[in-house]
């Protein structure tokens, strides 16, 4: 009885902080489309710093963000909008109008078809794939059930097939759920958020500089070492910068 009563406690203790973040979220979205978009910027973050956190939350703060031409702003939270819905195409058409924008123009090394298949699963969080992988047993417990209860010769045909699919694509799941936790974890990357940036050999202001780069361009982080941190750019280039001059995904 006192774990239900705690339990009811909490619901109506949480549920109006949530009630507001819907209101705060409506309010910044009517914001946004009479053009007041530093003030939906505003109203955005709060929802943010609240913990909430969306797809949709992250894309209408980064059209914001790109409205008021914070090009590396906007390009860090498209890019968490993608992390969520990779294939949202909203997202992908908005992110590439903002890219545009950037002044480091970065060849991407070509990759073969397999790879760019492979990197567009491991894509997806471990959580979704850990998800599928459920379902997919769920699917295989089911075909098995019904196909060891079944007596008709072409339904047992089906449920066999149920099955057998069920077991092979939860494996898979399960296996792609580990890949992408693994590949996520090795694949950080980060948003220069600087008007401009010199790329060392060394972890100190004495190492040569090998080029610069520009607000709102992508890098892969490496390593770090008292307040710098080794990038590499999509073309293979590698350096030194400084901490403070990106924002991690």
């Amino acid at each position: 009885m006192k774990k239900l009563l705690y339990l009811v406690i909490c619901f109506f203790a949480v549920f109006p902080f949530y009630g507001q973040q819907e209101v705060f979220f409506s309010q910044a979205n009517d914001l946004y489309n009479q053009g007041e978009y530093n003030k939906s910027i505003e109203l955005y973050e709060k929802i943010l710093k609240g913990g909430n956190h969306s797809s949709d939350l992250y894309f209408n703060l980064a059209n914001a963000l790109y409205k008021t031409q914070q090009v590396g702003s906007s390009i860090y939270y498209y890019e968490k909008a993608l992390k969520l819905a990779p294939s949202d195409k909203d997202i992908l058409n908005n992110y590439a109008f903002a890219k545009q924008n950037r002044i480091d123009e970065i060849e991407v090394l070509p990759k073969g078809i397999t790879a760019r298949f492979y990197e567009k699963l491991v894509s997806y969080s471990p959580d979704f794939w850990g998800y599928f992988s459920i379902i997919s047993v769920v699917v295989f417990v089911l075909g098995f059930i019904l196909f060891y209860m079944s007596t008709n010769p072409s339904y047992r045909k089906l449920f066999f097939g149920g099955w057998v699919l069920g077991l092979i694509f939860g494996v898979l799941a399960l296996v792609l759920a580990f890949n992408a936790r693994s590949y996520q974890k090795d694949h950080v990357f980060g948003i220069v958020f600087s008007d401009e940036i010199m790329v060392r050999s060394e972890p100190n202001l004495r190492g040569e500089t090998l080029f610069k780069l520009h607000e709102g361009t992508k890098v892969q982080y490496k390593e770090s070492v008292e307040g710098w941190q080794k990038v590499e750019l999509l073309d293979g280039k590698t350096g030194w910068v400084t901490s403070k001059s990106l924002k991690m995904l």
